[in-house]
């Protein structure tokens, strides 16, 4: 008899690396868990979260902090815990060495603005 693909070759249950550790009930992602360090935040979280701004303006206290999530950074981490940084508009998912930036939500030249979750160190995952 041939080897090759059938049913006397598959082993047992669960053995193959495709389907190991795979289950078509499991979640992607469960509420309240935390966003890792390079993801960017989901559309829906941002417009939900209330952050700590180092810019205060009228925003600053209202979810989302009046940005749009094209204009914030990838989530970054350093000893205080996780923050998003805004983005100039030739930036692109991450942020550079400039100090000020210009976008349509905060106007042109004006200082960049840093993101941390207003409770924790985490940004969490709200789906």
């Amino acid at each position: 008899m041939r080897k090759g693909i059938g049913p006397q070759n598959l082993g047992a249950p669960g053995s193959s690396p495709i389907t190991k550790n795979y289950s078509l009930l499991k979640k992607l992602s469960d509420p309240g868990d935390k966003y890792k360090k390079g993801d960017l935040i989901d559309e829906t979280d941002h417009e939900e979260q209330v952050y700590s701004t180092t810019n205060k303006n009228k925003y600053s206290d209202k979810p989302g902090a009046g940005l749009n999530v094209e204009n914030i950074s990838e989530i970054q981490e350093d000893k205080k815990g996780q923050y998003m940084t805004t983005l100039d508009e030739k930036e692109f998912i991450s942020s550079g060495k400039k100090k000020t930036v210009s976008n349509y939500n905060v106007g042109k030249n004006v200082p960049r603005d840093t993101l941390r979750p207003k409770k924790g160190k985490f940004f969490k995952r709200g789906y």
